[in-house]
C-alpha cells in the first residue's frame, strides 16, 4: 500500500513540472484524496513524505492564483517563502504563525485564505509525522488536516479560472 502512495506522489511531482495550473491543482487534489485514503495503512514516514509533495505542488500553483487574484498576492507570496521553514517548526508555531496568520500580512479577501490552507495544513501534516508519535490519534489529527485541504481545493479551483 505504501509503495502506491508514494509512487503517486512522486508521479504527481515529475507530471507537474510542466503541467498547467488546472493539471496542478488536479495531481493536488489526487494526491490528498490518497493520502487521506491511506492514512491508517501508509507509513507515518510516507504520510510525511506525501504531505511534503503536496506543499512542493502548491508552491508551483499559488503564484498562478495570485497572478488572478492580486489582492492576496503579498499574503500568498508571504507564505510561499515560508513554507519550507514552516514544515521545521513546533506545531504551536505552524497554529500560531500560519494558521493564525500571526506571521502573515493582514488580508480581507477570503479566497487568500483558501489558497495559503493548500499549503499550511499539509506543511502541519508534514511538522506532525516528524514530531509527533504515531498514534491513531495524531493519525486522525493527521486525516483532519487533509480533510480540510480538500475542502478548500474547490474554492481555489474556482478562483483560478
Amino acid at each position: 500500500m505504501k509503495n502506491v502512495l508514494i509512487a503517486l506522489s512522486l508521479s504527481c511531482l515529475t507530471a507537474s513540472a510542466t503541467a498547467s495550473s488546472s493539471d496542478l491543482l488536479d495531481n493536488y487534489g489526487k494526491l490528498a484524496q490518497l493520502t487521506t485514503q491511506q492514512i491508517n495503512t501508509a507509513s507515518y514516514k510516507d504520510v510525511g513524505v506525501a504531505s511534503s509533495k503536496l506543499v512542493d505542488i502548491a508552491k508551483q500553483f499559488l503564484p498562478a492564483f495570485s497572478q488572478k487574484n492580486p489582492v492576496c498576492k503579498e499574503y500568498v507570496d508571504a507564505v510561499m517563502k515560508a513554507a519550507d521553514t514552516m514544515q521545521k517548526i513546533s506545531l504551536e508555531e505552524i497554529e500560531a504563525d500560519y494558521h493564525h496568520d500571526g506571521k502573515l500580512p493582514k488580508v480581507a479577501d477570503g479566497s487568500c485564505y483558501h489558497a495559503k490552507d493548500l499549503l499550511v495544513h499539509p506543511a502541519t501534516v508534514v511538522v506532525m509525522a516528524n514530531k509527533l508519535k504515531d498514534t491513531k490519534a495524531n493519525r486522525e489529527s493527521m486525516a483532519a488536516e487533509l480533510y480540510e485541504v480538500i475542502a478548500h481545493l474547490g474554492a481555489v479551483k474556482q478562483a483560478v479560472k
